[in-house]
């Protein structure tokens, strides 16, 4: 089962991080950068058809968007999804980096450097 790139969706995590910001500061433009974000995340669910946590996020991004763009969000509403959905994703991102062989965010990338004796080999 293949599923989609931790940094992929933390690419639309940081998207979604904009947007949240031009909310807060009320700018035009905001509207526009949600529907970037569900753009983005149709994409991704169509190219990674068995990962099952981007489909149930996108739904829920998908049903956040259609009360958003019908009006019946007040803005403390609205301001609230959307802190659920840039925690759920930030989450999705952070397991996903963690899973990944790199371990980019975990303490210790190999063996030796756990023993905090680098630069010492075979001495």
């Amino acid at each position: 089962m293949v599923k989609a790139s931790a940094y992929t969706l933390e690419e639309v995590a940081e998207r979604l991080d904009e947007a949240f910001g031009m909310f807060i500061d009320g700018d035009e433009e905001y509207g526009s950068v949600i529907g970037e974000v569900k753009v983005r995340l149709e994409k991704l669910s169509e190219k990674y058809p068995d990962d099952r946590e981007l489909k149930e996020y996108l739904e829920a991004f998908r049903d956040f968007y259609s009360k958003r763009e019908e009006g019946s969000l007040s803005r403390e509403e609205e301001k609230e999804r959307l802190v659920w959905l840039k925690s759920e994703i930030n989450n999705i991102v952070h397991w996903r980096k963690l899973g990944m062989s790199a371990g980019r965010v975990l303490p210790f990338r190999d063996f030796r450097s756990m023993r905090g004796e680098t630069g010492r080999r075979g001495i």
